[in-house]
């Protein structure tokens, strides 16, 4: 019997689309509840499934979605946060190629390969925040006192402008008010950089502990040992970095948050990156 993927309502046999959510039934649930996924194009839908299929998330399937006329990726609940990562990584890299404007005519007939997704999130450097941080807050608090300053002067009459009388004390009286502002602003960001300051310490431990563990249990052989077939890193078709880069950093990922619990999820993406160049792409490059 057909069922819809969405609400999970049985059909008899010979309907083809939910009458309630206006999406194409699939034949079985397997027993496991489905998750969405991300929605697009049928075309970039398709690619996107043989990526998932590749990196063994078996559970994808598209489903057409005829309210809202796009084709949406579903997975079974246990496999959800895989699919979302996997997909970050085939969108990322689709991105890329659209802005080199290298888009092969034969991506289609890849087993799979990596695009983006918004799940991955955007890590922000503590140091570097309370840098700015620094920088914005003595650049408020001198705007600030120069104008404090420069506004008892006006209106202590040190300094003449040609507004005189009411229009001098309304003046006064909107640009002090206005440099105070600037002080305030200047007082909280001095403030908010000493926090970051002791947080950027804090992280910058953290990766330097993470960086002694891997130096020693982390290194290539460990991170490329039963990642592939021999006779499958032969062929090498096209697409095959990207799929390597995802399946390397993955592997990274799992031995990481195995020895080290809770990390931050920006924070071990932005690590497993930048370790990545360092434990293949340099060693590559002195080869």
């Amino acid at each position: 019997m057909p069922w819809c993927p969405k609400c999970k309502n049985e059909y008899v046999e010979g309907v083809r689309v939910c009458a309630d959510c206006g999406v194409e039934l699939v034949a079985s649930l397997d027993g496991t509840k489905r998750a969405p996924v991300i929605f697009g194009e049928q075309e970039q839908m398709e690619r996107l499934l043989k990526f998932l299929h590749y990196s063994n998330i078996l559970s994808a399937e598209t489903v057409y979605d005829e309210k809202e006329g796009v084709y949406e990726i579903f997975v079974s609940e246990q496999e959800r946060q895989k699919a979302k990562t996997a997909t970050a990584v085939f969108l990322r890299e689709e991105e890329a190629a659209a802005a080199k404007k290298v888009i092969p005519e034969d991506r289609n007939n890849l087993p799979g390969y990596p695009m983006p997704d918004t799940s991955r999130h955007v890590y922000l450097d503590s140091e570097k925040q309370a840098k700015e941080n620094r920088s914005s807050a003595w650049m408020l608090l001198l705007i600030g006192g120069i104008g404090i300053i420069a506004d008892f002067l006006v209106f202590t009459e040190v300094i003449r402008l040609p507004a005189g009388g009411i229009n001098r004390y309304m003046l006064c009286g909107v640009m002090g008010a206005l440099f105070l502002l600037f002080l305030v602003m200047g007082v909280l960001s001095m403030k908010s950089s000493k926090t970051l300051e002791k947080k950027a310490q804090s992280e910058n431990s953290l990766r330097a502990e993470i960086e002694k563990w891997c130096a020693g249990n982390l290194t290539r052989q460990i991170v490329e040992e039963g990642l592939y077939a021999p006779e499958e890193k032969e062929k090498q078709p096209e697409g095959w970095e990207e799929i390597l880069y995802f399946k390397r950093a993955e592997k990274m990922k799992r031995l990481v948050t195995a020895q080290f619990l809770n990390l931050d999820e920006s924070f071990l993406d932005a690590f497993i990156d930048d370790y990545y160049q360092k434990l293949f792409e340099e060693e590559e490059q002195d080869q």
